[in-house]
């Protein structure tokens, strides 16, 4: 097993997080920036996904540990599952808040829900597929939130892509949106990532007031060990901004605790292999990479708060 001292080492912390108004102030395990984890994976993999101007000498290599400059900067604020390698997902759930913001060619913003399988423990093997919604001015030509998936089999090296800008996604025939569409802001949306239990295949849900419907699906034999189950999940977002730009807001724009309201995730929830639910009632641990721009709450009754202002150095 190839090892992992190509990745940024795990920093373990214990902090006083200034949560929500009326939710006080609680001690909860932070991890500053993940080792053999999914956020660590995810961070890898920001960096193939985020802008195609980026090269081997930027952000992807950064946090792969092979580089020392960068064309940019990332931050991040998430929960990750705490399972363990021997941990088995089907799927996850949650609704959250879209948001406008005014960004730049260079900025990215975005928010959504991960699910993946860290494989044998070499980088390679990694599968992941992610929904949710960002802006990205790169991508798109505009400063629109949009509705975005992305899927990987070999840790984000050679396969995978947003959307349907290559082989992989599925529309369902009565899909009434599909990836890569506008999404109203101050609007809250309803993803959802499950495994068919009889086809095997990962499908993809998108909706509001709760009820989302079928987008598409990735088929099973895109994964190797994504093809039996997960392992890992995680949401939250991140934000990335070329050197030459402030980075841009996370969320609703506002630090959790502070003046306005912060972003929300709530009715979080796992899905079993018979496709029945469960709400996530503890909290789980917190990843995230600057406290003092973007932070995320503890889980309180299947909900927490995230986000952050922007123009962070």
């Amino acid at each position: 097993m190839a090892k992992l001292s190509l990745f940024l080492q795990t920093i373990y912390v214990f902090i006083f997080l200034l949560a929500h108004p009326n939710r006080g102030v609680r001690l909860y395990p932070v991890v500053q920036e993940g080792n053999n984890s999914l956020q660590q994976d995810l961070v890898y993999g920001l960096a193939k996904q985020k802008l195609p101007s980026l090269k081997s000498n930027s952000l992807e290599a950064k946090f792969s540990g092979e580089g020392n400059n960068s064309s940019g900067v990332l931050y991040y604020a998430t929960h990750d599952s705490s399972g363990g390698p021997d941990a088995s997902y089907y799927g996850f759930h949650a609704t959250t808040d879209v948001y406008g913001h005014a960004l730049k060619r260079g900025q990215l913003s975005r928010s959504g829900i991960w699910v993946g399988h860290s494989g044998d423990g070499r980088k390679s093997s990694f599968n992941a597929i992610s929904v949710g919604w960002h802006i990205a001015p790169e991508k798109y030509g505009d400063s629109h939130p949009h509705l975005f998936t992305y899927w990987t089999r070999d840790g984000y090296q050679s396969t995978g892509c947003y959307n349907m800008d290559c082989p992989g996604f599925i529309a369902a025939s009565s899909a009434t949106v599909t990836p890569g569409a506008r999404i109203n802001p101050s609007s809250k949306v309803t993803l959802r990532v499950l495994k068919d239990d009889q086809s095997g295949h990962w499908w993809v849900y998108y909706g509001f007031n709760g009820v989302p419907t079928a987008v598409g699906y990735y088929p099973k034999s895109l994964f190797t060990y994504m093809a039996k189950k997960a392992n890992q999940f995680s949401f939250g977002g991140f934000v990335f901004a070329e050197r030459a730009l402030p980075t841009p807001p996370l969320g609703s724009g506002v630090l959790p605790g502070g003046k306005g309201r912060a972003a929300s995730f709530t009715d979080l929830r796992l899905i079993e292999r018979d496709g029945r639910s469960s709400p996530i009632m503890k909290d789980l641990p917190s990843v995230i990479s600057n406290n003092k721009c973007y932070s995320i709450t503890p889980i309180v009754n299947s909900g927490c708060f995230f986000g952050g202002p922007g123009g962070c150095v």
